[in-house]
């Protein structure tokens, strides 16, 4: 009788990591923000979970945070979408243009990005640069445009590069927030 009480509560812990192991690969994966280039949206040592599920080309829409793997960092790295597959991406006097429109990134804190400015002692937020993404490609940047190691250095990516997108701010507590 003992030998199975011990038999069955072994096969209930394996069942128990085996889930929990699925759970934080397939579809909550948990990341460590390391370093500012989300700033000032995510912070660096927030904890979140990011949603693995559902990750194709008609789900990751423009200003989603997704978190993708850099084949050239050998990372994964957490980056918002700025551009979708096909476009022609351009970046004029800190101004966005998506196909020569201009298109608001609301996401950026203003007063974030002046003071950062004043900091690196620079003019622009976002250097100026056009790029025309192919078929499949997305253009990721970070939200700390002077401190993001993104696709202006690393090129487009993929669907396949991106592991998941939206999410949870987790940790701290008192940063607890959707990431959108």
């Amino acid at each position: 009788m003992k030998n199975k009480q011990v038999l069955l509560s072994i096969v209930e812990f394996v069942v128990v990591v085996a889930v929990t192991i699925c759970v934080f690969k397939f579809v909550a994966i948990p990341i460590r923000i390391d370093g500012s280039s989300m700033e000032n949206t995510l912070h660096d040592d927030d904890i979140a979970l990011i949603n693995a599920i559902g990750v194709n080309e008609n789900n990751i829409e423009r200003f989603d945070i997704v978190v993708a793997y850099s084949d050239q960092l050998d990372e994964k790295i957490i980056k918002r979408v700025i551009g979708l597959p096909g476009e022609t991406i351009k970046f004029e006097n800190d101004v966005l243009y998506v196909n020569d429109e201009i298109v608001v990134q609301d996401f950026l804190d203003s007063d974030f990005v002046e003071e950062s400015k004043i900091t690196y002692n620079v003019d622009q937020f976002t250097e100026d640069f056009e790029v025309v993404l192919g078929d499949g490609e997305y253009f990721l940047m970070g939200d700390n445009r002077l401190r993001s190691t993104d696709s202006r250095v690393l090129g487009a990516f993929t669907i396949d590069d991106i592991i998941g997108f939206k999410g949870l701010v987790i940790y701290p507590f008192n940063s607890i927030q959707w990431m959108e």
